[in-house]
């Protein structure tokens, strides 16, 4: 430290002790006229405080102009024994700032870290006397704040979209013929008999006759349902909304119970003429499909004179059909496209339907139009309950459904499965 500085020092250092006699003093004089009854200052008593004040102020500006000069001396010292250790080749060690550690560079920052952990290193850069110091810069360096620390600030990221499949699409039942149910019983006409004409034998000869028969048939409806009950809370403060949900998942089992039911009616109307033609999935060459589909569709002309227009099948059937290829091909007829993205497409010339509701190995030819589908209009019907009680809501779904094969000679098996 140079001599001017450390004259400043102490010329700062008295300054400040004669400010706090020149203080204490000044409040003395107060506090004796406060305690006299008039409590009035002298003429003597207001130049002596004006002596205290005017004092004050000079030291105070004298006291201002010595910090100045410290400042710079200061900053001057540091500046001169940075420039001289990197004259030297010596790495700077981190700054004290505000009681904490600086590390200006990552370089700072290892060389502490490496002195601290391995005595080693500590001895060859100067002992214990280093090593404490690097290991108490360490501690005072500022604390790092990672997002374990602020976990309040990082909310979770909800997805607010249901990704679950949730298909409510019905195949089968759409290529019916479909009639609104006004109420639970399906009737329609049937034919039962048909007029005869015959070749005359001779002129004015009878021939023998035949009346028509029509016939009404009628089926119940049944009734499907479900149910559920949800809380105000659940419905209110839900994303995505619970209640449209629920909602939609029980349209999706409402649509699963009627498709099988209407695949039902399809396999056992088909099994009074099955085939059988074709074996389990992997088990068949595209020949022996294009043979199975034209024989059934034979059986179903022969039998009723209709012409076929689907082929039913089930999921493993349709994935059989649409890996086979062939060498020969159809020479006659189109052998059809599938499109595996829809499990649908053509497949000699017919439309191909494929459905989760039949059983494995199911494969069907029959004529859509035989196929009668009655349903309440807008079915499921949502149904909602509000219970103030309790704060919630009960809610259900609901539809009369029926399908029925109108002539089951209409439709043959030609899979495996009856």
């Amino acid at each position: 430290m140079s001599a001017a500085v450390s004259a400043t020092k102490v010329r700062a250092q008295r300054l400040l002790d004669e400010r706090v006699t020149n203080s204490r003093l000044h409040e003395d004089l107060l506090a004796s006229a406060e305690g006299r009854d008039d409590q009035e200052l002298t003429e003597m008593e207001l130049e002596q405080v004006a002596k205290y004040r005017t004092r004050a102020e000079e030291i105070d500006k004298e006291l201002n102009e010595l910090d100045g000069v410290l400042d710079r001396e200061l900053s001057s010292a540091e500046a001169s024994k940075k420039i001289r250790a990197r004259l030297q080749g010596v790495t700077p060690v981190a700054e004290i700032e505000g009681g904490e550690t600086k590390y200006r560079t990552f370089a700072t920052y290892a060389r502490d870290v490496l002195i601290a952990k391995y005595p080693e290193i500590a001895m060859r850069a100067g002992g214990d006397v280093v090593r404490d110091a690097a290991r108490e810069r360490l501690l005072r360096a500022p604390a790092h704040t990672v997002t374990t620390d602020v976990e309040g600030l990082l909310p979770p990221q909800h997805i607010a979209q249901i990704m679950d499949i949730i298909d409510a699409s019905r195949p089968v039942v759409v290529t019916g013929n479909r009639v609104n149910l006004n109420n639970g019983k399906l009737t329609w006409p049937k034919i039962t008999s048909r007029p005869r004409v015959r070749v005359q034998t001779t002129e004015k000869t009878e021939t023998s006759s035949v009346r028509m028969g029509v016939d009404m048939m009628d089926e119940t409806a049944d009734t499907y349902l479900g149910a559920g009950n949800l809380s105000w809370q659940a419905i209110n403060w839900s994303t995505p909304d619970a209640l449209q949900l629920w909602f939609e998942l029980a349209a999706e089992q409402y649509a699963i119970e009627t498709e099988a039911a209407a695949d039902h009616v399809l396999a056992k109307a088909a099994s009074t003429i099955g085939s059988g033609s074709l074996s389990a999935a992997g088990g068949n060459t595209f020949e022996e499909w294009m043979a199975a589909v034209t024989a059934g569709v034979a059986q179903v002309y022969d039998a009723t004179r209709a012409i076929p227009d689907t082929v039913y099948l089930s999921p493993d059937m349709f994935f059989d059909a649409a890996s086979l290829v062939s060498n020969t091909n159809a020479n006659l007829i189109n052998s059809g496209s599938l499109n595996i993205a829809g499990l649908s497409g053509t497949l000699a010339g017919l439309r191909v339907v494929t459905s989760a509701g039949f059983k494995v190995s199911t494969a069907i030819v029959g004529d859509s139009r035989a196929l009668l589908v009655g349903e309440t209009p807008g079915a499921p019907v949502e149904l909602r309950a509000v219970e103030p009680s309790i704060g919630g809501m009960e809610v259900g779904v609901i539809g009369a459904f029926k399908a029925i094969s109108f002539d089951d000679e209409r439709f043959a098996d030609i899979g495996a499965a009856t």
